[in-house]
């Protein structure tokens, strides 16, 4: 078994370095407050090894008090940490109803000389504390199936080891011990807590990488004027057969042109956001909502009938037109919308394909007179 005084120094070095690179990163994104409450409870956990380091040195009561308070108050903050990452839960409740009654209860005990008992408790909170924070990244690894499940297995290893030591303890009757204990498990729970605390490091901030890539990717598949998917994620999310019950519904606001030359550009993005809003009011939760640009929008709808597919537009279609617009100088009035609908098939085996078709459709509604949707056969809307 490597030397314990060793692995602990090298235990404390690891975690401030976890801690100022957490930071680091906390820097470039602000947005990410969950590394500061995962870094403040690593320094916590830091300080509770220097100050048990020292113990172990100086048997000073009060450095082994010191060091029976930070070790589960560092293992609740990364608790919180959790919670905050994955459900955006503030930490200091969470903080708050957990470390106060630990630090008014336990290291009192341990500084009336009942250190051993102390230790148990402590140890004990601290294995259900780093249990739970397993838990709860356990809980959504569908998020992140590697990285959250290897770092719920890595805070399911540490909590073990101190669980052991509190058992050991528990089991051997060390009520007062007057030392820092030394057993073969304290040995274990030194090595799993270095191993496991720079592996939990590296992986708390995969995951914060990975999501802010996350964001950043889909704020690349969002239509900033309208809120809508954009042409790329609709490429994306439909790159395989486009099969007979999927339909495209292909959508283009009449007089469009006209809107922003008589009432101006910025009451023309009010246009095209209150259709969106129809559109998105009026589409299913698993039809496709897409702006392509400029005054064209799409819909890709699944599992529809020819019937089910026009009935959808035209709830979209005359949303649209009971929506009443008022210009810079009060000016009201009202856009109508033409669609035009086509539906995948062996011979249009692809999006593209049927967009086209879609769009010839729309061609023949605007042709005929607008504020129509069209797929063979013309219907007036409203």
């Amino acid at each position: 078994m490597p030397d314990v005084n060793s692995l602990l120094i090298a235990t404390a070095i690891s975690g401030l370095c976890l801690s100022f690179t957490v930071l680091l990163f906390w820097q470039v994104n602000r947005g990410s407050g969950f590394l500061v409450t995962w870094a403040v409870a690593v320094v916590a956990l830091v300080g509770h090894v220097a100050a048990f380091w020292f113990y172990a040195q100086t048997l000073s009561p009060v450095l082994g008090t010191v060091a029976c308070a930070l070790l589960p108050v560092g293992a609740i903050g990364l608790y919180a940490a959790s919670r905050q990452f994955l459900d955006n839960l503030s930490p200091v409740p969470t903080i708050l109803w957990l470390a106060v009654p630990y630090l008014v209860l336990v290291p009192p005990v341990f500084a009336l000389g009942y250190d051993g008992v102390a230790l148990v408790i402590q140890n004990f909170l601290t294995a259900v504390m780093f249990v739970l924070t397993a838990w709860t990244y356990f809980g959504r690894r569908s998020e992140a199936l590697f990285s959250l499940g290897a770092l719920a297995g890595l805070y399911f290893l540490v909590g073990l080891s101190f669980a052991l030591c509190g058992t050991v303890l528990l089991v051997e009757g060390q009520w007062r011990i007057g030392s820092p204990p030394s057993n073969w498990a304290e040995d274990i729970n030194v090595v799993i807590s270095v191993l496991g605390m720079t592996g939990i490091g590296a992986l708390t901030l995969l995951l914060d990488q990975s999501r802010l890539a996350g964001t950043f990717q889909r704020a690349a598949m969002i239509d900033t004027m309208t809120g809508l998917l954009n042409r790329r994620a609709l490429q994306a999310a439909h790159s395989g057969p486009f099969g007979p019950r999927k339909a495209v519904v292909l959508f283009d606001l009449d007089h469009f042109k006209q809107v922003n030359d008589l009432y101006g550009h910025a009451t023309g993005d009010e246009v095209l956001r209150g259709f969106a809003q129809a559109f998105q009011a009026n589409a299913r939760n698993i039809d496709y909502a897409v702006r392509l640009g400029g005054e064209e929008f799409v819909m890709v709808t699944d599992g529809v009938s020819p019937e089910q597919a026009r009935k959808i537009a035209e709830r979209v279609a005359a949303a649209f037109a009971e929506i009443t617009f008022v210009s810079a100088r009060g000016e009201t009035f009202q856009c109508t919308v033409s669609a035009g609908i086509a539906f995948g098939d062996d011979a249009l085996p692809n999006l593209e394909d049927v967009m086209a078709r879609a769009d010839r459709a729309l061609y023949v509604a605007k042709r005929d007179g607008r504020n129509r949707i069209e797929t063979g056969e013309w219907r007036l809307v409203g």
